[in-house]
């Protein structure tokens, strides 16, 4: 498309002729540059121009807005009256605009008086003096901001696409390159423009990315080799797992080319999730391993390789950990597994097969060799050496190394703090955020529900992208007019009928009485005269105006001309592609289907991109509802415990819906192609979290926090980098709520659940026991309250005991 914005017409006719004279030989002279542009096919070694590439397809090919082209446009240019039906027309060659096209909805009219007057003789002045004649006024355009005119290329075949490519790569260089003019400024677009200047873009600035994820490797590896001593410490355990997570990814995308299944850019997304996954996995297991070793070495221990027994810590750190690894594996396999089936869209086939492959290797991976890691450090711990020189250690190093933790430092005082208070007052603000987090669930919910889609948008766009850019902020801000809806008859009907000329018009009402349509409309009927084209002896091609010849097919059948097929217009006035849109594209064929016209049916070129639009928004509510209930399910039947799979289920909502909220009502953020194989993938990226925090509530939350602290940190260094692409902000934006919200959920949230939970749990058990007392005879009582007391001051309590 080309878009030439200019201030062609002024109120003053001179002004208007001396103006526009040499912007219309610039726009003539660059519309014969651009079709006379040659590219060559290799396969025949012909070159082709845009005249020979129509011919190619039997001249199926049209410039919209050709009528700007026109002898008679050149001609009325200084006098261009309003059109009623805004359809401009050239008789003679069929050329024809649509004045809110051409022109933009922002072109200005005005009421002249007709020149048919220019001279008046003094006599007749003076013989008529006594006449008075009323002036007659008329409207005609006086300021137009752009021009547009849009080349187009019939691409039914393989061939003709390619070559149709490769001829509007040549004119988008000429223009973006080679053409220059004082007078007027192009803003230019092609088929393809938008993708490959994202993608472009995207991959110039995929190194940062690869930056911002070694950044948190980096601090994930010093915040991991920090805990414990110069004995007990496994930071290059870490490194261990960035191998590990190599060899999945080597198998993973070797079986993916074994089996010649299609690799598509978006996959790389998929190893990023993978990365933070596994992170996360071996976070948990060093926080276990950590937690273990520590009751097996005392610091008052003087032999150290007595107190290892490798096979029982293994044992444990495995217990610890494994099954809640396998849990959040098998859940991501069976949701993506249902998203994959259900899912029309093939990248979100490929996506959801590729990651169902990716963690079920990784899973394995993680088992065996990173298992075989952990055997070699407790080996190495049994045999009292060093973490970094693997030198031997003195046996009474741990008697030595009485060193404060970090935890007994900073956290000790606040920890009786909160100890000290009164159980009543921490019951109730328990309480409280119990109910804050039930109101901000359906908060949420209510929002996400509410986030519309999005086909275009200018902030795709890096900003070098300035003609782009440029183009489709134009789409929103200078034009009313969007995809064209073709109601087509794909079958002969008696169009001298009153009855099915009527059924026309009233769809043609019909589809303009919606809201996301504009005034246009195009009926063949309401210009052409049926009884002439159907009765005359002349030929189709005569018989038939340019104005119509591309809406009418004729065939010749027992000497009698029958039109065979014919089609009608209506037009949206956007290109927003947001749910209106569709709801007005699946109103329009329920008109169709209730139309007495037999097999008419809407048709638009782009409605397969809103389609598609509405698909991912309802497969992305899909697969959070997957997500969440399946989980729920899963925790309930694998470790028998309706309380924590509530907690779980409660808390992965909040996390997958907070996040989406936030990006919604800080980000204006809506569903569109370049956001959605992120939004497929980052649910499945905390679940290994919350999964393990919430069967583990009592134990040390710095497992979880250290890797949370590494994605903070990383995502800000990230977020200076000189980064445009849209996609990579959503996904900083994305990862930073889902960091913060998680860390408020784990620290917060799910032990102030789990407080008010155990606490009402214990209060009706201590009710339920009362009773038993007072039936009881009294020679015994002193030894049933003895065993009540014991059942109210149970340190676990019935939370404890489903763990």
């Amino acid at each position: 498309m080309l878009t030439l914005p200019y201030e062609n017409f002024q109120d003053d006719t001179v002004i208007v002729q001396a103006h526009f004279t040499p912007t219309e030989k610039i726009v003539r002279s660059l519309d014969r540059q651009i079709q006379s542009i040659r590219i060559s096919n290799n396969n025949n070694s012909l070159q082709y121009n845009y005249s020979l590439l129509c011919a190619i397809m039997n001249h199926a090919c049209l410039i919209d807005g050709n009528y700007l082209l026109s002898d008679i446009f050149r001609q009325d240019a200084s006098y261009l009256k309003r059109k009623p039906d805004e359809i401009y027309f050239d008789s003679s060659t069929g050329a024809n605009g649509i004045s809110s096209f051409i022109f933009s909805k922002h072109h200005q009219f005005i009421n002249v008086t007709s020149p048919e007057s220019d001279y008046v003789d003094e006599e007749e002045e003076e013989e008529y003096l006594d006449v008075t004649t009323q002036a007659t006024l008329t409207e005609i355009i006086s300021y137009v901001p752009i021009f547009r005119l849009r080349y187009s290329l019939n691409v039914t075949t393989n061939e003709m696409r390619y070559l149709s490519t490769i001829w509007e790569n040549e004119v988008l260089r000429y223009l973006n390159e080679k053409f220059q003019s004082k007078l007027i400024y192009l803003s230019v677009s092609g088929s393809t423009s938008i993708s490959d200047a994202v993608s472009k873009q995207a991959r110039n600035e995929g190194p940062f990315i690869a930056i911002m994820l070694l950044i948190f490797f980096i601090f994930v590896c010093f915040f991991i080799s920090i805990q414990g001593n110069f004995h007990t410490s496994v930071g290059y355990l870490s490194l261990c797992g960035i191998i590990s997570l190599a060899l999945s990814s080597g198998a993973t995308f070797g079986l993916i080319s074994i089996f010649k299944i299609q690799i598509i850019e978006p996959m790389a997304l998929i190893v990023f999730v993978v990365a933070i996954i596994d992170c996360i996995r071996i976070s948990i297991l060093c926080g276990e391993y950590h937690r273990i070793i520590k009751q097996h070495i005392r610091a008052s221990s003087t032999n150290v390789s007595l107190k290892i027994d490798i096979e029982k810590i293994l044992l444990s750190i495995i217990t610890s950990s494994r099954p809640y690894f396998l849990f959040s594996t098998l859940i991501q396999i069976i949701v993506y597994l249902i998203i994959s089936l259900i899912s029309q869209m093939p990248c979100t086939k490929y996506l959801s097969l590729t990651l169902i492959l990716y963690i079920f290797i990784n899973y394995l991976t993680h088992c065996t060799f990173f298992s075989s890691c952990l055997i070699i450090t407790l080996k190495r711990i049994k045999s009292r050496r060093h973490c970094l020189s693997c030198h031997h250690i003195p046996n009474d190093y741990h008697i030595k190394n009485r060193k404060k933790s970090i935890e007994k430092i900073f956290f000790q005082k606040p920890k009786k703090f909160i100890k000290n208070i009164d159980p009543i007052f921490k019951k109730f603000f328990a309480g409280c955020i119990c109910l804050l987090t039930l109101i901000c669930i359906i908060c949420c919910i209510w929002l996400i529900l509410s986030i519309d889609t999005r086909l275009f948008d200018d902030k795709f766009l890096p900003r070098n992208s300035s003609s782009l850019r440029s183009y489709m902020k134009s789409q929103t801000e200078d034009y009313n007019i969007g995809p064209v809806i073709m109601f087509v008859i794909p079958q002969p009907i008696d169009y001298i009928n009153k009855k099915n000329q009527l059924s026309i018009r009233r769809i043609i009402e019909q589809c303009q009485n919606e809201t996301t349509i504009n005034n246009f409309k195009l009926v063949w009927i309401d210009q052409e005269d049926i009884n002439h084209l159907l009765t005359s002896k002349d030929p189709i091609n005569v018989r038939v105006t340019p104005y119509s010849q591309n809406d009418i097919v004729f065939s010749e059948e027992n000497n009698k001309t029958i039109i065979k097929a014919s089609r009608f217009y209506c037009q949206y006035n956007s290109i927003k592609g947001n749910r209106e849109d569709l709801r007005t594209m699946n109103n329009l064929y329920t008109y169709a289907q209730q139309s007495s016209i037999p097999s008419i049916f809407p048709y638009s070129l782009i409605f397969p991109h809103y389609e598609s639009l509405g698909q991912i928004r309802m497969e992305i509510y899909l697969l959070i509802l997957l997500m969440t209930i399946i989980t729920f399910l899963i925790a309930f039947l694998m470790f028998m415990s309706f309380e924590k799979a509530l907690l779980i289920f409660l808390h992965l909502l909040i996390l997958l819906s907070g996040s989406l909220t936030c990006l919604y009502l800080f980000h204006n953020f809506s569903f569109d192609f370049a956001s959605a194989p992120w939004l497929y993938l980052n649910p499945s990226i905390f679940l290994d979290t919350i999964i393990h925090a919430t069967f583990n509530i009592r134990k040390s939350k710095w497992k979880y926090n250290r890797i949370l602290f590494s994605l903070i940190i990383s995502l800000a260094i990230f977020s200076f980098f000189p980064i445009e692409t849209y996609i990579y902000h959503i996904i900083c934006y994305s990862l930073i709520y889902q960091s913060i919200i998680c860390f408020t959920l784990i620290n917060i949230i799910l032990p102030s659940w789990f407080y008010f939970i155990e606490t009402t749990l214990k209060r009706k058990n201590k009710k339920s026991k009362i009773p038993s007392a007072i039936i009881i005879d009294t020679n015994q009582s002193s030894t049933i309250v003895t065993e009540m007391q014991n059942l109210v001051h149970e340190p676990n309590g019935n939370m404890n005991g489903s763990i």
